[in-house]
């Protein structure tokens, strides 16, 4: 099954919101297999409409691959296709391919710049997804991903952590941002709070999701970083953790365990 399409209207642009999410999470983006695999061809699919009240002709499109994170200058290219018109009519789609062969396995960050006639700016758009299914008998996951500066001055980034869920209430779950410090455990890094980092400095993190053991229904946990430096917005990534069918209660708990679907909050700070 493709993908819904990307939906172009010129003649409207989305609100800011809506294009820093595009940046990250946009319909129409395809990749098999998700995540890529070594030495795997990979298929790239773009598909496109137009709902705009004229035609539109998009004269670049640009993707290019990084690595899973938020900031990263390194990339690979992949080759520019276009001019590409788009008749006036929603229903017909146009689906751009591409091919890719990976060196190394893992995630990737997808980015597709369209250079739209008649727009000041090129959108960009892409997709992240990592998607997590979550086995019967886990409850907590860390996802790693790179924090960094792709400017050429010193920067304040900050972060937003946005979590939402499907048949998991939200006492029930956690989320957090962790960076990992070398020999001193790791610390939290709350939502809003600046972190400096030189001229290209990379930083690692870890996405750490967490759900009570004794939710065992079906869920959806939907989890948006964003990264702000300074007042400008950087970029994004998506990472979803989801069980498709409920699971048997684990064993009861010792007495003096508490089963309710209640976790403790979470104290900012460093963590061993």
């Amino acid at each position: 099954m493709r993908p819904s399409a990307l939906s172009l209207n010129k003649g409207k642009l989305p609100p800011e919101e809506t294009l820093h999410q595009l940046r990250f999470a946009a319909s129409g983006l395809e990749i098999i297999p998700n995540p890529p695999r070594a030495g795997e061809v990979v298929t790239i699919r773009l598909c496109l409409c137009n709902e705009g009240a004229q035609p539109l002709t998009v004269r670049k499109i640009t993707p290019w691959i990084y690595s899973f994170g938020i900031g990263a200058c390194d990339h690979e290219c992949l080759p520019e296709k276009g001019p590409l018109t788009l008749s006036v009519d929603p229903t017909h789609v146009e689906t751009l391919t591409w091919q890719w062969l990976p060196r190394s396995g893992g995630h990737r960050c997808l980015r597709v710049s369209l250079d739209i006639e008649n727009v000041p700016r090129p959108w960009i758009i892409g997709c992240n997804l990592q998607v997590i299914e979550a086995a019967a008998d886990a409850y907590r996951w860390q996802v790693p991903f790179h924090l960094a500066n792709p400017t050429e001055q010193l920067q304040p980034l900050r972060l937003g952590l946005q979590t939402q869920s499907m048949g998991l209430r939200e006492t029930a779950r956690q989320v957090w941002i962790e960076l990992p410090a070398r020999g001193r455990g790791s610390a939290i890094l709350s939502p809003g709070q600046t972190l400096w980092l030189q001229p290209h400095e990379q930083r690692a993190a870890l996405l750490v999701v967490r759900i009570h053991r004794f939710a065992i229904g079906a869920f959806e946990l939907v989890n948006d970083v964003k990264a702000w430096l300074g007042d400008q917005f950087l970029d994004g990534i998506r990472v979803i953790v989801r069980r498709r069918t409920p699971v048997a209660l684990p064993a009861t708990p010792g007495e003096g365990q508490a089963t309710s679907l209640c976790l403790a909050n979470l104290s900012v700070g460093s963590r061993s």
